[in-house]
């Protein structure tokens, strides 16, 4: 035996980095590759070089891209969705508005944190063909959903909220507005004299968009003070120029 060789680390056991977890930092670098390429375009051996690992260390934590892709949903995007939609189901807010503010907000605090998620999302789920589709269907809380229409409903049929709107359709658009513009930054900014999309103006600018559109249209009776009104300062500007 040769005394100056180490003692061979027994099969199995987990290798361990001093204040570093290995496994995070595989999952992380994963999700942010695939949400920049795709999971289609991207192999274990660009993960392994973009984490600073060798492919036989992921195989270690991950057997095959199907172990990865569970472990990606799990511990990445179902957490994040019921943080999202738990306030859909808190029985104990009915107020609409309240409600879609405060989805607003999560859903943008959540991308804050994880700055993948809207391409990853757009890419990966919404597109036809995307390797994650299947697997988040079967997490989406469909409930929670129906149950947030329903408020909508209620609200409208009290006269609180537009009439107009589609209930359910609430939800495919508060998505739109706040996943769309994140995951599609990267093109916009590359257009010549389009400014970079800041995440304080986007969220105001969704915010408004869907507070706003919520509250019902003006009656006709309010709207008259408003069109003579208008009329009014027509005709004194006219006046004003004809003098």
């Amino acid at each position: 035996m040769n005394p100056k060789r180490p003692p061979a680390k027994p099969r199995g056991r987990r290798p361990v980095v001093e204040n570093f977890d290995v496994r995070e930092h595989l999952l992380d670098t994963a999700t942010r590759l695939f949400s920049e390429r795709g999971i289609a375009a991207t192999t274990v051996a660009q993960i392994a070089t973009a984490a600073g690992v060798t492919s036989a260390l992921v195989h270690y934590y991950f057997t095959n891209r199907e172990t990865l892709l569970d472990a990606i949903v799990e511990e990445r995007l179902a957490p994040s969705i019921s943080f999202v939609w738990s306030v859909a189901g808190d029985e104990s807010n009915a107020d609409p508005f309240v409600m879609v503010d405060d989805l607003v907000t999560r859903l943008f605090d959540v991308t804050r944190r994880m700055p993948w998620l809207p391409p990853l999302w757009l890419r990966e789920v919404i597109n036809e063909g995307g390797m994650l589709r299947e697997r988040m269907l079967t997490r989406v809380p469909f409930d929670n959903i129906k149950r947030f229409g329903a408020r909508i409903m209620q609200a409208q049929q009290a006269g609180d909220v537009n009439a107009e709107l589609d209930p359910l359709l609430m939800f495919n658009s508060i998505l739109a507005l706040v996943m769309l513009p994140q995951a599609a930054a990267k093109v916009w900014q590359s257009i010549r004299g389009f400014p970079p999309i800041e995440r304080e103006t986007l969220q105001r600018h969704a915010t408004a968009l869907l507070l706003g559109g919520m509250r019902p249209p003006a009656t006709t009776a309010d709207k008259a003070p408003n069109v003579r009104t208008a009329r009014k300062t027509a005709r004194r500007a006219t006046t004003r120029s004809r003098s």
